[in-house]
């Protein structure tokens, strides 16, 4: 398929009819100029097993294409403009296999990626039937450099994943908050997300006990928009100098090579902000989700809201799920884990196909910018807002209505940043947000390569891009400017808008390292995981000290001991639940299995039970 600058090039007849059956080899580089709404709707069609002579598209417009139609059996199936000229680049490819067996150009034959075809695929060239193989044999080199890098380097994190399709529908006006055309009420937005464990890789059961991700992309008319929830409102660090210490604590031991619940908590004991997400994830709700169609995710970060007057306030992101908030037992996460190892994922894309489309409600927090200075939770992640003074105010509900069409290029290649805003959403002083703005593009650069920005499932969907970008290594798409290449020009080029200018922000004080306000105090460490095990019922309160007792059985004592110590200041009734489990044993009311995994592994310690336990 020829390159759509090359297409461009050809003179546009005032108004064109062309029947896909009937398309010569350089009459497929009109392809090129067909919106991708039409080629989605002609992809579409011929999947179904019509005939393709009854497809006729339509070209219209003076000295350049302006709008097409798609006419199927003499009725016009739909029309639309050819404004987004890279989404178009990216869809004719998708649609070039299809265009070629229409055409004729295909018949099967196997090709090299260059299009020449192959004659030989089993044995490879040599210099007779003993000799050895030939370095021209191109069909062999190409075959093995594309083996060889077939797979890109995995996420560090959040590399066992899932993902869906589908729409944002904004439903209030929060116009006196943020300018955002997303927000705008009756906006429909196409959306790409993705539902990821944190800790677990590739391959492992996705019900095993971890913190859950729930990223989305929102194609705006501004751009690309994403947001980066957890199903949990609160992180284990608060400044990013400890993020990559945190997760290697949850990762395996580097030594052995094995998942350590040992220096898991030892990293709990020593850095105690992180007690009130660990909590959250040993609950059954929130650790062992029931399903991602009944999972609630949030935001965590404080990020700003801009309006049209330049006034920016402070706020926290939520995401609720339609269905509620459901979770699963360990042992049932345990039963699925053996059984169906993709259960999550699976229940997912079932019921997308079964045309069951999960829903939730997108809402925020808001705090006045002036009053965010005051408290010593505002920019903290591990903390999160009291919901009786910042009630969550609904932006609008997000609908997965589809499942990808391919993982790799969907779901693997997804790229998300919290860099990646739009007019109207920005940033705050929040420690782990700023070092975050900086992790999530450099990682995705070393995975995806410089140009990721660039790949369909990546670019903007309903807006252009429109800069100066020069060349660079791994380009894929055309931009719209090629020259000037620098700004300011006297050739023109496009210009920055200062009305997209943002307010200043507030610093305060000179250049050191900080702690945060009253760090290291027990308020600061234990007041809101104490509030939060309060807010539990007594069901939810059974389980989370079952499903600790079930860990500390794998625990060396003095780090049981240590854990132990936290938990205590956190309730006391947590603490003895705990050591209840513990000492009952097989008297309590955990399953024989549970015991029986416990004492098996603390004798392969050299452990017995009981001494194990420490208040």
């Amino acid at each position: 398929m020829h390159d759509s600058t090359a297409s461009c090039a050809c003179v546009t007849p005032q108004l064109e009819f062309w029947s896909l059956s009937s398309v010569t080899p350089c009459g497929r580089r009109k392809f090129s100029r067909i919106p991708p709404a039409i080629l989605a709707c002609v992809l579409a069609y011929l999947r179904s097993g019509e005939a393709a002579e009854r497809c006729t598209v339509g070209l219209h417009g003076s000295g350049t294409v302006t709008w097409c139609t798609l006419t199927i059996g003499g009725e016009i199936q739909t029309r639309t403009t050819t404004q987004d000229e890279m989404a178009m680049n990216a869809a004719k490819a998708a649609l070039q296999s299809v265009t070629d067996t229409i055409t004729g150009q295909n018949s099967n034959t196997m090709t090299r990626q260059t299009g020449e075809p192959i004659g030989e695929n089993k044995n490879s060239l040599t210099a007779g039937p003993t000799g050895p193989v030939i370095f021209q044999d191109r069909v062999l080199y190409e075959k093995i450099v594309t083996f060889n890098r077939e797979q890109q380097p995995l996420r560090n994190v959040h590399a066992l994943g899932t993902g869906a399709r589908g729409t944002f529908v904004a439903e209030n006006d929060v116009s006196q908050y943020s300018r955002a055309q997303v927000f705008v009420p009756g906006t429909k937005t196409e959306i790409a997300v993705r539902f990821s464990g944190t800790f677990t890789e590739r391959g492992d059961p996705d019900t095993t006990r971890d913190l859950r991700g729930f990223a989305i992309k929102f194609y705006t008319t501004e751009g690309n928009w994403d947001l980066m929830a957890i199903n949990t409102p609160v992180f284990n660090v608060r400044d990013m100098k400890s993020g990559p210490d945190a997760v290697h604590a949850f990762k395996r031991n580097p030594i052995t090579g094995d998942w350590d619940p040992n220096q898991s908590w030892d990293y709990v004991a020593t850095h105690p902000e992180g007690l009130h997400q660990v909590l959250m994830i040993w609950t059954d709700r929130i650790g062992t989700p029931a399903s991602f169609r009944a999972m609630n995710a949030f935001g965590c970060n404080t990020f700003s809201f801009i309006n049209s007057q330049n006034k920016r306030c402070w706020v926290k992101f939520h995401i609720v799920a339609e269905l509620g908030w459901k979770g699963l037992s360990v042992v049932d996460a345990k039963i699925l884990a053996g059984e169906n190892a993709e259960f999550l994922s699976q229940d997912l894309r079932d019921a997308i196909a079964a045309g069951n489309y999960p829903k939730y409600k997108l809402s925020f927090q808001v705090m006045p910018e002036e009053e965010g200075y005051t408290h010593n939770y505002t920019f903290d992640c591990t903390k999160v807002w009291p919901h009786d003074k910042f009630p969550l105010i609904p932006l609008g509900t997000l609908t997965l209505d589809r499942n990808p069409d391919d993982h790799f290029t969907e779901v693997e290649s997804i790229a998300f940043s919290p860099m990646n805003v739009v007019p109207g959403i920005s940033f705050s002083p929040d420690k782990l947000l700023q070092g975050r703005l900086i992790v999530y593009d450099d990682t995705q650069t070393h995975r995806l390569g410089a140009a990721f920005k660039q790949l369909p499932i990546n670019c903007p969907h309903a807006t252009r891009v429109n800069n100066n970008v020069y060349q660079g290594r791994g380009g894929r798409q055309a931009h719209g400017v090629k020259f000037p290449h620098y700004w300011p020009s006297s050739f023109g080029g496009p210009q920055p808008d200062p009305s997209y200018r943002e307010p200043p922000m507030r610093v305060d004080g000179p250049v050191d390292h900080y702690d945060y306000p009253g760090e290291g105090t027990d308020e600061d460490y234990y007041s809101q995981c104490t509030d939060f095990y309060n807010s539990l019922p007594q069901g939810e309160k059974m389980a989370l000290a079952k499903n600790l007792a079930a860990t500390f059985f794998k625990m060396s004592p003095p780090l049981v001991a240590a854990a132990m110590k936290h938990l205590y200041k956190v309730s006391s009734n947590l603490g003895d639940a705990i050591k209840n489990k513990l000492e009952e044993g097989r008297k309590t009311d955990m399953t024989k299995e549970e015991i029986r995994a416990g004492e098996l592994y603390a004798m392969m310690q050299g452990l017995a039970p009981e001494k194990i336990i420490s208040k």
